[in-house]
This record gives structure tokens, sequence and C-alpha cells, in this order.
């Protein structure tokens, strides 16, 4: 978990020293004030560099500043880990673990998993397919240990396959090798995804269980192949129209989540209100997969009042509360906060620290348990 976060000029923060709770962290402010960039700060660090916000990643240098730095203190069991990064309007710059230079991001991402709720989430639902194979792959990196090493392969072979159909001609036996390569990784990467989602769809029906029980939730990996049909038989009838377009339409990078409530398509039944907390509880289904291998993850939870009425957003206030996880919010005022926590005995019973942001100047308040 997160124990300690620095900022040096990101976004419009010119300087930030914060130390977090292990369990719950309320961020009080204003609209603009910096709350949810402080969000986002932790969310690239654990993430390996992106934002959850969209837009260019450039604007997270403040303005006339030549770089941002982030400087985070991580807790892993008995041991601290020191992460550093240095990320200029063109890209990050430097990054270091422990003092020295991580062979790859992943190094940085696998000890600080942090997942975000935010009022975009719901595209976990509407969205493109890419957002939900980015949503397994990140519980399976942090749950699966074959994982990452059957995902670099699989890639690898995707990149060299589609270089060989861009040239329009491609060796049939160079293009064959790399056939089987793509084929056999795709299998094995399907078979985890479907056992991770089986477990995260226990998970699921337990979270909705308490913040939606009128909701009825399935979901299923859709891989795009025929019946009966594998990955290598899926290649070779596409061969020739994969030759025409120049990349390859079938395999790993092509999989989906089928969200389903009642047997349809949960986007084209569900309410906006409703697809959010459908998305929420699928994030938040997450957390037991995590617990089990032995790890902590840091929720940041930005904006809940968004779409959400007062009886489910205190259902999720009091579900956040027992996780076991440690927990960032943001919230508007220190009265409507307080006023929401004498409603929940579950906010009452935890540990807390409570922070107000103004014009990106943060200070802790008084009164945090």
């Amino acid at each position: 978990m997160l124990s300690r976060l620095q900022l040096g000029d990101f976004r419009n923060y010119r300087q930030l020293d914060i130390a977090l709770s292990p369990s719950l962290n309320v961020i009080l402010g204003d609209n603009g004030s910096g709350k949810t960039s402080l969000l986002e700060a932790i969310y690239f660090i654990g993430s390996g560099g992106r934002s959850f916000r969209g837009g260019r990643l450039s604007r997270l240098v403040r303005d006339g500043a030549p770089a941002a730095t982030l400087y985070a203190e991580v807790s892993a069991g008995e041991k601290i880990h020191r992460l550093g990064v240095r990320r200029t309007p063109g890209g990050i710059d430097a990054i270091k673990l422990n003092g020295e230079t991580p062979r790859a991001l992943s190094e940085v991402a696998g000890l600080l998993p942090v997942l975000a709720l935010h009022p975009t989430s719901v595209e976990l639902v509407f969205g493109a397919s890419a957002l939900r194979r980015r949503f397994m792959d990140w519980g399976m990196f942090h749950v699966e240990h074959e994982f990452m090493p059957v995902w670099r392969t699989a890639s690898a072979a995707l990149k060299q396959r589609n270089a060989l159909l861009r040239t329009g001609r491609p060796n049939p036996r160079e293009l064959g090798f790399w056939d089987q390569q793509l084929a056999q990784t795709s299998d094995r990467i399907e078979g985890l995804r479907r056992s991770y989602l089986q477990a995260l769809q226990s998970g699921l029906d337990a979270v909705l269980s308490h913040l939606a029980p009128e909701l009825k939730i399935r979901v299923h990996l859709q891989t795009g192949l025929q019946k009966d049909e594998s990955y290598a038989d899926a290649l070779a009838r596409l061969r020739p129209d994969d030759i025409r377009r120049g990349f390859s339409q079938a395999g790993y990078h092509r999989s989906d989540i089928r969200i389903e409530t009642r047997g349809v398509v949960a986007r084209d039944r569900l309410s906006r209100g409703q697809a959010k907390l459908v998305a929420y509880g699928l994030v938040l289904a997450q957390l037991p997969l995590i617990s089990q291998v032995g790890k902590v993850c840091t929720l940041l939870v930005d904006d809940l009042a968004a779409e959400l009425d007062e009886e489910h957003r205190n259902q999720m206030l009091g579900y956040l509360a027992s996780t076991g996880h440690q927990t960032l919010i943001t919230a508007l005022d220190q009265p409507q906060w307080e006023a929401v926590v004498q409603q929940n005995k579950a906010l009452r019973a935890i540990e807390s620290k409570m922070f107000h942001v103004e014009h990106g100047q943060l200070r802790p308040l008084t009164g945090s348990e």
C-alpha cells in the first residue's frame, strides 16, 4: 500500500508531501482544487505511467515547469520500496525503484496495485472492448504469475506476424511459424482469462448482493472464434484476408468480456446509473482476488456522488469500508462528509485521515480518527 507521496510540479501542485492512512483517506475540496489530480498521481505511479482521466499526458506537467516529479513509499509486507518518476511533457524521463532503474515498468506496477472508481468507469459496460481487455489483464497481471510471460510471448508473435502481413507477400513458412506461436499463446491466455472470469464472477455476485441485489449480471469470455474453432484454424481461415488488410484478425488481442443481464447484453438493457453500479461492482470484485495473493490494493474513488442516489452511495461507502484495502475518496466539504459518516456505522469504525485541498495546497484536518 502507499504510505507516502511527494509531488513536484504535477498538474496544479507545485509541491506536495502527504502521509496516508493504510485504511481510509478522505480528500476534501471544491471542484478544480486538485482532488482528482492527487488521485491521478497515485494512479500514474501504480499503472506504469497511465492516467484514468484521458487527455494528453503532457498536461500532467504544471504549466511553465520543465518536468513533474513523483516520489512514493510503498509498503509491501515489512519492506518499504521507494519509487521515483520524472516526467517531461514528452514522456517519462527517468524512473527509479529503490535507487536503481528497473528493467520494466511492470516491476513498479507490480508493487502498487491501484484501482480507480470514477465517473467514466461506466465505460467498462458501454465502451470499447480494449477497456475490458485491459481490465482483465490488469487483474491477471497481479494474481496469475504465468500471465505476464505468456502475454509477452504472444505480443512478440503478434508484432512479427503483423509485420509480415504488411509486406503483402509474406513467406508462407515464416508466416506459418508465427501463426503457430500466436495460436498457442492465445490458447493459453484464453484459458487463463476464463479461469479468472470464473473467480471474478463469484466476487461480482458478492459485491452486487450488497450494492444492488436487483441486478443479475453474468460475465463470459468472448473470443470471436466460430463454434468449435481453434485459434490455429481461425488464423488459417483468415490468412488471405489478413494479408489483404495487413493485420491479424484473430488472437488473444481480439477477446472481450460479454457482460449480460438476464441473457441480454448489459449495455442494451441497463440505465446509465445501473451500468455504473455494475462497473463499480466489476472493479471491486477484483479486491478479494488481490487479497488471496497477499497483496493490498490502493483504491481511488473520485466523485462517488455522480449518478448514484443517496441509498446506493451509502451502500457503496459501507462496502468500501469493509474491504480491508487502502482507500482514498474525494468529497466536496467537511460537513457533507461528516453527515455521511454519521449515517454509516462501517465508516465510523475504521481509522481515517482527512485532508483539504485548495489551489493545489493540501493540509491535514484535525479530528481525523
